[in-house]
């Protein structure tokens, strides 16, 4: 029981890992992986890099740990390398990026892209952590600044999206410098993740029918978003285009967006949890990974209601 991982796990994990890791291990999913990095790379006062907007929880975490955020702002490949130029001026101690299906907006960051944020990284120290939390389900390239700098990457790989919340399990490979002190620290609270969910996950990454369910479900979460994005478009509602679960929807005002879909029975996520400093416009996210695909009345209505909504500004009231 000296090993925290399976060796058949660990054996996947290294042959699909998108650079060479120095360590691999498990944790009990993508956010227990971003806050026990945090503990172990991120102290009272220090700047850090994340996307803007970004990950609601990794914005709690990192204020909770007494950093100080740099956002950077986004396109449609992901962190804008004159942004993160800038910010990196600062000497952050640690960047953290989506790599693809980017929560809330869905960028991919794209393999030009990846150097080009390598090669403004390649002359600084801090830690680079990616948090690829759709897995198998992202559409987009498993691609890593790793790939450039894998002695300061630590890549984090999430199967929840993709085989199951209740698995609890996400992989984490990368630096040995932040990874072995990291599997050190857990042996002081639960030790290691279970071995039998481990042996499951085997199971779910090997078995053919496993494989070819994800398959259809990562096809289907691209035609659920497909749908939803390009009915907006018609409507003149500009959503970003991305990969995964969630749409990016600019909305006039969002309070106003918010009670309207509310009336109409539409629940959607406020934009301004996922912000650390106000961006362009105001936005809601959407769950594209709910709707059917097949139900083609039910994508009416929810376009429909978010065209309404996205166009409804304040009232003398300001609701």
């Amino acid at each position: 029981l000296d090993d925290p991982v399976l060796p058949q796990l660990a054996r996947l994990l290294h042959d699909t890992w998108p650079f060479e890791p120095s360590r691999l291990t498990v944790v009990d999913g993508a956010l227990d992986a971003l806050s026990r990095i945090v503990e172990q790379v991120v102290r009272l006062g220090d700047r850090v890099v994340m996307e803007n907007p970004g990950f609601p929880p990794l914005i709690d975490l990192l204020e909770r740990s007494g950093a100080d955020i740099l956002p950077v702002g986004l396109d449609d490949e992901g962190m804008i390398p004159a942004e993160l130029d800038a910010a990196m001026q600062l000497d952050p101690v640690a960047v953290f990026i989506q790599p693809r299906a980017q929560n809330p907006t869905g960028a991919n960051i794209t393999t030009r892209r990846c150097a080009e944020l390598a090669a403004v990284l390649a002359d600084h120290q801090a830690w680079v952590i990616e948090d690829d939390h759709s897995g198998d389900i992202a559409t987009g390239a498993d691609v890593s600044i790793g790939r450039f700098i894998p002695d300061r990457t630590i890549h984090i790989r999430s199967y929840s999206k993709s085989h199951g919340p209740d698995l609890r399990i996400a992989a984490v490979g990368g630096a040995a410098d932040v990874i072995d002190p990291l599997v050190a620290r857990r042996m002081l609270g639960p030790g290691w993740t279970s071995r039998l969910l481990q042996a499951v996950l085997v199971e779910l990454l090997t078995d053919p029918a496993s494989v070819a369910t994800v398959l259809r479900a990562r096809t289907a979460y691209a035609v659920r978003s497909l749908a939803l994005r390009a009915g907006l478009a018609g409507q003149g509602i500009t959503s970003t285009m991305g990969d995964g679960i969630n749409a990016w929807v600019e909305v006039v005002d969002e309070r106003s967006a918010l009670i309207n879909l509310a009336a109409s029975g539409v629940r959607v996520a406020p934009g301004t949890p996922f912000e650390v400093t106000s961006t362009r416009g105001q936005h809601v996210r959407v769950t594209t990974g709910l709707l059917d695909e097949h139900d083609s009345a039910q994508l009416q209505r929810v376009i429909a209601a978010l065209t309404a909504a996205a166009k409804a500004g304040p009232t003398l009231r300001g609701v």
